[in-house]
């Protein structure tokens, strides 16, 4: 059978190609940045070229003064923007590091790093149709992308002390203090010190509402990857960035929090109003198709806000049986895929990543997949292990709206996980939404709940991440990222340039 073609889907980061320019401004302006420290700082500066790993601190804010210099060469410039220079043979000023999960367990994929040359924007909440450019803000003068290792080469960087540094991806951003950059050398950030924010204290995060089930555990995989439980909140409450709701079928084994969640029939589902506070919402496995209020199967009206906020800049991350949302209604007009009603094809397999295109050529953002799991130790014989698989889908080259990354590598057509964007059928610059669908479980390899189904996120297991699992993460951050076509070359965002 041909191999899964070239689609629209998710692991994108920024919109445009960078631009190449070049910095000769003048004289080091001084230190233009003042920083409030979060205590994350006091790491050894080993393995930092000019020894800028010592004190370096995780910030909350960074005030600009809003000084402004002029360039020697005569080219206008503002603020660290000044402090980028020239040097001999054609170098740069360069800063290299690596980007860790919350956790600080697994480097992470496409995740920007970028110097800003004033105060990055305030991130608002909730789910809208935002470009990657206004993500990314704050005047970036200096940019990169963490590759399948987690790694990033930032070029052109402004040298002095107090350099501020940017890590974001999607609505998870973090802002450092470098505290002092050599002219002309390279500084490597110590190893470990930069990762994504566990909480609100430590940087920006997504809001996501989560739908619990006792078949899966979508809940968990968020505290192992790193995820403070005090950001865990009951449904429908102001608290915290993850609220968990308890899932439409009144399934009795699901875990909730203490105190319970709202239902999501009534508080999450019952209107794209209420889906829309969320910028990803998350169905996890209920052992069953899910339902309205009352056991009721979905009404077309509930299909339909979920379609209308996924059209609108949501995000969806759905497992197993909630095939329910998309195998009818205006979802299932769409031609996402053929589906296979409660088969629940229960069995341990092995999975293949997608490579290729369906005409044979590079599948370049499913090779990043591939390579990314290899560097974190998920594949086997470079097959990804996957216990408990289901089989709900089948994608091939007619299903136009939809791109496979891991199918079972027996047969190729069963994905086991897959993607769309929206609204569908749009045109790639005009699409802002995300939707995952996976057959593959969290809980199926993990014992989350080693006392039993039970609160969360108290009761989660807080183990390492198995090789499934190392999957569902990277289609997490994929999923948290702003949408840009899978045909495109993954790049940061173009630098600001001299006036």
């Amino acid at each position: 059978m041909p191999t899964p073609r070239l689609a629209l889907a998710f692991f994108a980061v920024p919109c445009t190609l960078a631009v190449a320019w070049s910095a000769g401004c003048g004289s080091n302006t001084g230190n233009l940045f003042n920083t409030t420290t979060q205590g994350a700082g006091g790491n050894s500066g080993a393995g930092a070229t000019s020894g800028a790993g010592a004190g370096m601190s995780s910030t909350s804010t960074v005030n600009f003064t809003g000084v402004t210099g002029t360039s020697g060469s005569g080219m206008g410039c503002t603020g660290i923007q000044c402090d980028i220079h020239a040097c001999s043979g054609g170098g740069s000023t360069t800063i290299t590091g690596k980007i860790y999960d919350p956790a600080g367990k697994n480097p992470l994929y496409g995740v920007v790093a970028y110097i800003p040359n004033s105060k990055p924007a305030a991130i608002l909440s909730g789910a809208s149709c935002y470009s990657c450019s206004d993500l990314y803000t704050g005047d970036p003068i200096a940019t990169a992308i963490t590759d399948a290792t987690g790694s990033f080469t930032i070029q052109k960087a402004p040298d002095g002390k107090d350099i501020p540094l940017v890590i974001q991806v999607g609505k998870w951003r973090r802002e450092f203090t470098i505290p002092s950059v050599a002219m002309c050398q390279n500084t490597a950030l110590p190893d470990g010190m930069l990762a994504l924010p566990k909480n609100s204290s430590e940087g920006d995060m997504p809001n996501v509402a989560i739908s619990t089930g006792s078949a899966d555990t979508l809940e968990c995989l968020l505290i192992r990857v790193g995820v403070d439980p005090a950001e865990y909140a009951p449904g429908g409450t102001g608290a915290g960035h993850i609220h968990i709701f308890s899932p439409g079928s009144g399934d009795p084994g699901a875990p909730n929090t203490n105190p319970p969640g709202a239902p999501g029939p009534t508080s999450l589902w019952d209107s794209t109003k209420d889906l829309m506070k969320y910028d990803i919402v998350m169905f996890s496995c209920e052992g069953q198709e899910t339902t309205d209020q009352g056991g009721a199967p979905l009404s077309m009206q509930s299909q339909q806000n979920l379609f209308d906020y996924a059209a609108m800049g949501g995000r969806v991350f759905a497992s197993h049986y909630h095939y329910a949302w998309f195998n009818t209604g205006p979802f299932g007009s769409e031609n996402l895929a053929t589906w296979f009603v409660n088969d629940t094809g229960i069995a341990n397999i092995n999975g293949k990543v997608v490579t290729t295109t369906w005409a044979g050529t590079k599948f370049q953002r499913g090779q990043d997949m591939h390579d990314w799991l290899a560097n974190v130790g998920a594949l086997t014989n470079d097959l990804l292990p996957i216990q408990q698989s289901r089989h709900n889908a089948n994608v091939a080259a007619t299903n136009t709206p939809s791109q496979p990354w891991i199918v079972q590598a027996s047969a190729t057509a069963r994905a086991q996980d897959f993607t769309f964007d929206t609204p569908i059928g749009a045109e790639a610059g005009a699409q802002c939404g995300r939707v995952a669908y996976s057959d593959m479980h969290v809980g199926a390899a993990s014992n989350d709940y080693p006392g039993g189904q039970g609160k969360t996120p108290q009761g989660c297991g807080t183990g390492d991440l198995s090789p499934q699992e190392k999957a569902l993460e990277f289609i997490y951050f994929g999923l948290s990222s702003c949408v840009t076509p899978n045909n495109m070359v993954q790049m940061p965002p173009p630098p600001q340039q001299t006036q």
